[in-house]
């Protein structure tokens, strides 16, 4: 009976009604774009920000665990999780550090695409993740 009725009514309320539904799937699926793009260049940035903030605390107190606090802390601000943090000697001998990072995108359609078998693909695009170096 519900459809009998859409069959009745006039084109055009059916036609915006298709429009809409169109461009709401379309809005959805930007917006979900953009954060996963954001999410994959920013975490980059911040990493090697991270480890340039950490390599100034370093030339200061030459002590890496308060480098990898600072690090870590950036990061923190950043909404981002710091992975990994290490050091090694550059050929100069100089400290080289190297932090790893990851975000997370928040979607709002791309994140139901696990329950399609896609969950080790969606993790990973959600949950990007970056290095930066610092010498």
């Amino acid at each position: 009976m519900h459809s009998a009725r859409w069959r009745r009514q006039d084109g055009f309320i059916r036609e915006a009604f298709w429009l809409v539904l169109g461009l709401a799937i379309f809005a959805v699926v930007v917006l979900d774009g953009l954060a996963l793009f954001d999410a994959h260049q920013s975490v980059k940035t911040d990493a090697t920000t991270a480890a340039s903030e950490a390599q100034t605390e370093y030339a200061q107190t030459l002590d890496l665990a308060a480098a990898k606090l600072v690090a870590q802390q950036y990061l923190i601000k950043a909404n981002e999780k710091l992975v990994a943090f290490s050091s090694s000697t550059g050929l100069d001998g100089t400290t080289v550090l190297t932090v790893q990072a990851r975000a997370h995108a928040d979607t709002h359609a791309f994140k139901l695409l696990r329950y399609v078998g896609l969950k080790k693909w969606v993790n990973q695009m959600t949950n990007p993740a970056g290095t930066g170096t610092a010498n």
